[in-house]
């Protein structure tokens, strides 16, 4: 293995992954990736049903780990046991599109260059795109950190923007768990081994948020709000100073958490008040922080005020100038900021734009019965 190699083009590639009873996907997810690249290897953590057989019909050299409660550890194990000069690693439920045939020459021959970002694209959720880095080169200096939602990392810290960069030849297509295995996974897996690392006292801001996830999901709400709580208390200094966290993983979608959670559950508006100041400061353009503060000041009696938040939801959407690099549901910057716009409205008594913003919220779904309503209620008054 070469150093420091050059251009995709005249290298090799190599596409590592982990398994563990992926059956239902994993020939879906060979498939894609087989014809693009030199090497095939897929390391199983302990599979009982036929997820080593289906990896080797497709010329996959298959290696074992023994499970540790450790992604990073297993990742960096899968990593050890490829040749080439390029990794390219995708999970079993995710499918690889080549978007563009010669895509290799897009690959920078730079020796700082050290990894590339792909878009990842939900199939079966209304969530925004996600850049995720999974091309990268096959060098010591790149190896995973993390438990749980482990990162790639450049000589032990992040891999800063002047050692990456976007490659739009290729994409990833994620299709997810059915409900069924997804709650089964909660259940079995997320958050036995996140209550694991929460004892052993590394829990980061992130596995707080996707710990209180899996709470919410298997309908644990107040072990929910502890975690949302205890990540408010990490965050409480940087409130109060405006000066924002070092590591900002995911730090809108945890701000949002953590204020919807007061405004909803808790009812602290003041405090919610905060979360939404500072988010925004930080985060301008994250539509579900936008949203809240329109939602915050709608509880508060300023509708006129909320009707502002809501209609910046919808101009995000609109100019495409909303966050990139965080996912979340669509409909913050569609559905739902134009239905509350509606219900605004018709606080104000002004039914025109009340029942404008049902026709908008409609035009989004047409089957949101809480719109159709709305625009029922007008239609019967002035008919």
């Amino acid at each position: 293995m070469a150093p420091l190699p050059g251009s995709l083009a005249s290298s090799s590639l190599s596409f590592c992954m982990i398994v563990k009873n992926e059956q239902q996907h994993l020939a879906r997810c060979l498939a894609s990736v087989k014809p693009h690249v030199d090497e095939l290897v897929v390391v199983d953590t302990g599979s009982s049903d036929r997820t080593v057989e289906i990896a080797r019909q497709y010329g996959a050299r298959v290696a074992f780990f023994s499970w540790c409660d450790d992604f990073a550890a297993a990742r960096n194990f899968a990593i050890d046991q490829v040749s080439g000069d390029w990794i390219l690693t995708l999970d079993a439920d995710e499918e690889l599109v080549v978007d563009w045939a010669d895509w290799r020459s897009q690959v920078a021959p730079e020796a700082e260059t050290m990894a590339y970002w792909l878009q990842l694209t939900d199939v079966n959720q209304p969530i925004t795109p996600l850049s995720t880095m999974r091309l990268f080169r096959h060098t010591p200096a790149l190896r995973y950190a993390g438990r749980y939602h482990e990162s790639l990392r450049y000589q032990d810290s992040f891999v800063g923007s002047a050692r990456t960069r976007e490659l739009t030849g290729l994409q990833i297509l994620h299709y997810g768990y059915e409900e069924r295995l997804l709650d089964q996974k909660t259940l079995q897996r997320d958050i036995p081994m996140l209550e694991r690392i929460r004892l052993s006292g590394e829990m980061t801001l992130l596995l707080l948020l996707t710990l209180s996830d899996a709470y919410l999901r298997s309908n644990q709400l107040e072990a929910a709000q502890s975690c949302l709580s205890e990540a408010f208390e990490r965050l409480s200094p940087h409130l109060l100073t405006g000066e924002p966290p070092r590591d900002k993983t995911r730090l809108s979608a945890i701000l949002f958490a953590i204020g919807d959670d007061l405004l909803q559950h808790q009812q602290d508006f003041e405090t919610a008040l905060l979360v939404c100041r500072r988010g925004l400061e930080w985060f301008p353009t994250y539509p579900p922080l936008v949203h809240l503060a329109g939602r915050l000041l709608q509880e508060l009696g300023f509708p006129l005020g909320a009707t502002a938040y809501f209609e910046q939801c919808l101009q995000l959407g609109r100019d495409g100038t909303y966050q990139q690099h965080e996912p979340f549901d669509r409909a913050f910057m569609t559905l739902w900021p134009a239905y509350d716009l509606g219900l605004l409205y018709l606080h104000l008594k002004d039914d025109a734009r009340a029942a404008e913003a049902f026709k908008l919220a409609l035009s989004f779904d047409p089957n949101y019965a809480p719109a159709q309503e709305g625009l029922a209620l007008i239609q019967g008054a002035t008919g």
